[in-house]
């Protein structure tokens, strides 16, 4: 059997053939470059997935003990970001479960009235030394009485009848000297004043609040996602301590997101509201349309108030570009992540 020489053969596909590849690969890619870049159509490579960002808030001061997610990590509403750990012992309950007990006795012995005793002269002889004792008596006891109330020991209403009763022990004392006369006392319960139980009713309430303020925080050790999206928690570590009100992470919101483009000044001529764009994110095309056009001056005055939403990018406006909003097909969200990087075509005509 003849063996075939392809040695020739080769060599005039290696000589002519691979020229020819080269040529048509160049012809192929200048085809695409004229399709993409050469109708007029504006290409722009600085862009990016953007979003509104929600803060996760702390409801309770504290120390974090523990960080359950990342940045870029999806999270749903309701998911645990973070744990706290409170400031509020067992004891200090205990304490605010006493105070709330001593102003519920105090408005209830406020309610029933005050007890007053009145002297009352009648003709039986009767030794002055006797009330003189009873005088002495009634004296250190409202001594003693205004002591405890000072303390926070006793109620108003106590050292009030102590008051009371040293007063009328005092003007027996003096009718029965003069007139040698015994005295007997009559028993009566003066109500009390609306303003006194309303300041009762006050501390009552306000002791009831920061009980309950307590407890409500000792339950509140977990930060919670606020929306569904992609949280960033920057520099958020445990042992941090945090404050309550304090944002301590945002979560961009999936609800809310949209393709963010930075233009230079010049090429603003060749965006409009309205006008269909083509974007690629992990290499896939999706189409939108443009919701806003931000100059430069416009978007560095809309510096977001604290804690409020805002655009995923900061800073951008302040860098001199226009920055512009392209929508996302709802349909498209579920494939996209905040943060990702984007190019985006202004088509021509559209």
């Amino acid at each position: 059997m003849n063996e075939i020489d392809i040695s020739d053969k080769v060599k005039r596909v290696i000589k002519f053939g691979l020229p020819a590849l080269l040529i048509m690969s160049v012809v192929v890619a200048s085809v695409v470059w004229y399709i993409m870049y050469g109708t007029g159509d504006l290409v722009v490579r600085d862009a990016r997935v953007s979003s509104s960002m929600v803060g996760a808030r702390v409801r309770v001061s504290g120390t974090v003990s523990e960080v359950l997610v990342k940045d870029g990590d999806a999270v749903k509403a309701g998911d645990v970001i973070a744990r706290i750990k409170v400031n509020v012992t067992e004891e200090q309950l205990k304490q605010l479960q006493q105070t709330v007990e001593l102003s519920q006795r105090n408005l209830d012995q406020i309610k029933q009235g005050v007890t007053v005793r009145t002297p009352r002269v009648v003709s039986s002889p009767a030794s002055a030394g006797a009330s003189a004792g009873e005088v002495e008596r009634s004296r250190s006891r409202m001594e003693r009485m205004n002591q405890l109330y000072e303390m926070g020991a006793i109620s108003a209403v106590k050292r009030d009848e102590a008051v009371a009763e040293y007063q009328a022990a005092a003007a027996a004392g003096s009718v029965a000297a003069s007139s040698g006369s015994n005295v007997v006392y009559d028993t009566t319960v003066q109500p009390a004043s609306p303003e006194v139980i309303k300041r009762a009713e006050l501390q009552l309430r306000q002791a009831q609040a920061a009980l309950e303020t307590a407890r409500g925080n000792a339950a509140a050790t977990e930060i919670t996602a606020p929306v569904d999206g992609t949280v960033y928690v920057g520099e958020l570590a445990e042992g941090m301590e945090v404050q309550a009100g304090q944002v301590i992470a945002s979560v961009g919101n999936s609800d809310s997101m949209w393709i963010e483009a930075y233009l230079e000044p010049g090429q603003q001529d060749s965006v409009r509201l309205g006008q269909v764009a083509d974007y690629y994110v992990n290499r896939q095309k999706y189409e939108g349309l443009v919701m806003e056009i931000n100059s430069p001056a416009q978007e560095a005055s809309l510096e977001p108030a604290e804690n409020t939403e805002g655009g995923y990018a900061e800073g951008a406006g302040a860098s001199g570009k226009l920055v512009v909003r392209i929508s996302i097909s709802p349909e498209d969200v579920a494939a996209m992540k905040i943060g990702e990087n984007a190019e985006v075509r202004f088509l021509k005509k559209g």
